[in-house]
This record gives structure tokens, sequence and C-alpha cells, in this order.
């Protein structure tokens, strides 16, 4: 029988004793990887819904996955690490104290890592532009002049602009959250544990969802013309969201647990974690970790690049700012160039950095200048719109692909670094980049 959560003894009083104590000791380190935001709050949320603990069975298993993370981090200083080496502490805390976790609660912190963010950022982005090719190809067999550039559709010479807010990737999120919310709920209901490729592999249909509710919804909203921030707009969006998403994933997930093979919870009672092995590996974990988060800074993955530091553009006055990028700048360009990030690493794209600036992202196409493709958008703040584009270059080649140039990395290429030439006027970028000069400044 799986038992809830309830303050019933001195160990779940110590758990959350020192969790509360680790949160505040690692507090900086961890608010500066979890931005609060309304999806945080309702992925907090639904966290009992999800999670059961089996207080017949207790583990030290996170013990060493934190153990794992931390000597890790200590190596690679990747800001994941420390945020996976944290969460383990505290789920060890949990499971040593309390009971045995399931494994949905370990997909929601997933859901809240930084890394949640950069993978629905950057390979949303090209994924976008993918689907919007193929809602054109669709639309064309209705619409016979229905066109794409970029992320926009043009029909009857107007202009649909598939954005990251009409892409809905916002929904991406919940998506998960509600599969995860229909595991946990079926798995109470017929008692039933559910395997962890199994989860995987639902959360993989999930995902086959997702893209198919995002396509039908672009669709349907070019047809119905549905400008955003309409009614209209929303509506369909939540409509797609309910009907093609959540009612399907409900009933597959229903009819899954309904078949699927019974696996007692308390299939074994395993021995009680001695006292003595979880107060030294308590001490070392919250230890560690509180020194990393008093030493932070000592812990960030910056990296050197001289070869760009010796790049002189004539016109242009150099700088060196934050996270040794470089910056260029003249009163009609803005040029960045960012150090190479390792193949398994957050890059600086700009679609995060410029909208971290408040900048929106319209127009956003692949276009070929001088035999190289470069990404170009448009920027916009209220009345300020300015003209962009990026790309990766490592000297001997360059690429917008974000799989590419990670592969390349990962086979011991040299590093790529990111380009990012931003002018006021679009002939302006168009004219500057199409000199050449940028091709070659490694």
């Amino acid at each position: 029988m799986i038992a809830r959560y309830k303050l019933t003894n001195h160990s779940t009083i110590t758990a959350i004793l020192v969790g509360m104590i680790a949160t505040a000791l690692c507090f900086q380190n961890i608010l500066f990887y979890i931005h609060p935001s309304v999806t945080m709050v309702v992925l907090l949320a639904v966290l009992p819904l999800v999670t059961t603990v089996d207080r017949n069975c207790k583990s030290m298993r996170f013990a060493w996955w934190s153990v794992v993370f931390v000597a890790l981090y200590f190596t690679f200083k990747m800001q994941l690490l420390y945020f996976l080496g944290f969460f383990s502490f505290l789920v060890f805390l949990i499971e040593a104290n309390i009971g045995r976790v399931n494994s949905l609660p370990i997909f929601i912190i997933l859901l809240l890592s930084p890394y949640t963010d950069f993978v629905f950022n950057t390979f949303g982005f090209p994924l976008r532009l993918q689907i919007t090719e193929l809602a054109t190809t669709l639309l064309s067999y209705v619409y016979s002049d229905a066109t794409s550039v970029g992320n926009n559709i043009v029909i009857n010479k107007r202009s649909f602009s598939v954005d990251s807010a009409c892409m809905g990737l916002t929904m991406v999120g919940y998506g998960y959250m509600m599969t995860l919310v229909f595991l946990g709920h079926f798995s109470r209901r017929y008692e039933k544990r559910i395997p962890l490729l199994k989860t995987m592999l639902i959360l993989l249909l999930t995902t086959f969802f997702i893209v198919v509710v995002n396509l039908l919804r672009i669709v349907t909203i070019v047809v119905l013309q549905a400008p955003p921030e309409t009614v209209l707009h929303e509506a369909i969006g939540l409509i797609s969201f309910g009907v093609y998403l959540i009612l399907p994933l409900y009933f597959i997930v229903r009819y899954l647990m309904q078949n699927q093979k019974s696996h007692p919870i308390n299939l074994r009672r395993r021995k009680t974690p001695s006292l003595r092995m979880k107060v030294l590996l308590t001490f070392l974990l919250l230890s560690s970790l509180a020194y990393l988060n008093f030493h932070r800074s000592a812990y960030r993955h910056l990296i050197v690049d001289q070869e760009s530091e010796q790049i002189v553009l004539p016109g242009f006055e150099k700088t060196m700012v934050e996270n040794n990028v470089i910056k260029f700048q003249n009163d009609d360009a803005l040029i960045y160039i960012k150090p190479a990030a390792a193949f398994y690493a957050p890059d600086h794209s700009p679609t995060i950095c410029w909208r971290g600036s408040g900048y929106d992202f319209k127009n956003i196409e692949i276009k070929n200048i001088n035999g190289r493709d470069i990404y170009t958008a448009r920027l916009v703040k209220d009345d300020d719109i300015l003209y962009t584009s990026w790309w990766f270059d490592n000297g001997e080649d360059k690429t917008v692909s974000q799989l590419h140039w990670r592969r390349s990395a990962a086979m011991g290429s040299m590093p790529y670094r990111l380009i990012n030439v931003t002018t006021t006027q679009e002939e302006g970028l168009e004219r500057l980049i199409g000199d050449g000069m940028w091709f070659d400044v490694f």
C-alpha cells in the first residue's frame, strides 16, 4: 500500500528541517538557475499529485546520484549538474528518512531545470521553421498561392507570422505536466507501479502529440485569420490543447495503465539504511553544496578565447563584456562574438539574449549570403526596431544548425563561436554581411 505524506515521526521532521537548511545555504545558486514564473508555480503545485511515498522501503540511491552530480560539477562547472546534485540531495533526504519515492516527481524536477528553457528555446526555434513549412504544405491544398518565408506564411499577399507564442511552446511544459498527472492518477487508482521506461515512452508519445497540436493550431489560426492577442486566437489555442492533446492523452494513459502488468510497489523490503551512513552522506553533500554556492564565482564555466580577443575590425570600437563576450560597435552596427561552448553545454543564443533585453523576434528566416546560410530576424521592442543575423563559425566551417556544430565539436573539430551582427537598417545589415568580411574573421 502506498502511504501518503504525513508528519508522523521524527525522521520526517528531520528530512524537512535539513531540506530547509540546504535550501537556505544554497539559495543563491538555486535562484540563479530557477527563474520564478507561472509555469514553475504550476509545476510545484502539481508535484503532490504525481508523488507517492512507500514508507516500507527506505533508500539511499539518490545520495549516490547527488555525489556523482556534485563531483561532475567540480570538473565540468555545468549549471545543470549543480541543479541535479541539489535536488538529488533533497530526494535522498526523503527516501532515507520517510520512504522511497516513485519516478514521476523526477520528471517534474527535470521540467524545472535550467536546461528545459534552453532546449525549448534552442531546438524549438528550428522546429518552428520546420512546422511552418509543413503547415504551408497543408494549406497549399486549399490556397494554391500559400508560401513560407522563414517563420511567415504568406497567403493572398497577407503574411501570418508563426512566432514563439503562436507556436505554443509555452504549452509544451504543460503538456508533459498533464501526462505526468494522468500517470500519477491512474497509478494510484489501479495501484500499479509505472516502469521508468514506459514513462519515458509515454512522454515521447506526448512529444508527438505536441507537435501535431501545434501544427493543427497554426493551420486553424491561418484559415480563420485569427490575429495574435485576440479572443479567437487564444480560444483556438486552448481548444487545440484540450481536444487534440489532453483528451487523447487521458484515454491513452488510462488504457495503458489498465493493461499494465501488476507491479506491486512493495515488491521487496529493503534493509533500512544505517544511521551512520545517512549522517555521513548528509554532512558531506550538504557541506559540498554549500561550499559550491558560496564560491560559485569560481565554478562558472567561462571560456577565454584568445583568438577572438586578437580580432580588430576597422571602424568599430572593441570592448569585452560579461562572460568573455567581445563587442564591436559603431553608430550603425553592433557585433557580438561569443566564445565557444562545449558541445553538451548551452550557448549564448541570440534568441535568448535579445529576449532578455525585452525584444521580440519577428520575420525569422534562413538566408543564403555569399553561398553560406545565416539566420536573419527583425527585433521589435515597442517602437524600437533592429535587424539582426547570426551563425556559428569555427574558422573552417560556418553553420546555423545546432545539431551540426555540436556533432562536429563532439568529434574534435575547432571550437565554434557564435557571431551576431545587428544594425538599425535592414539594408545596412545586408550590406555589412554581404561584403564577406564577417565570413573570414577567424
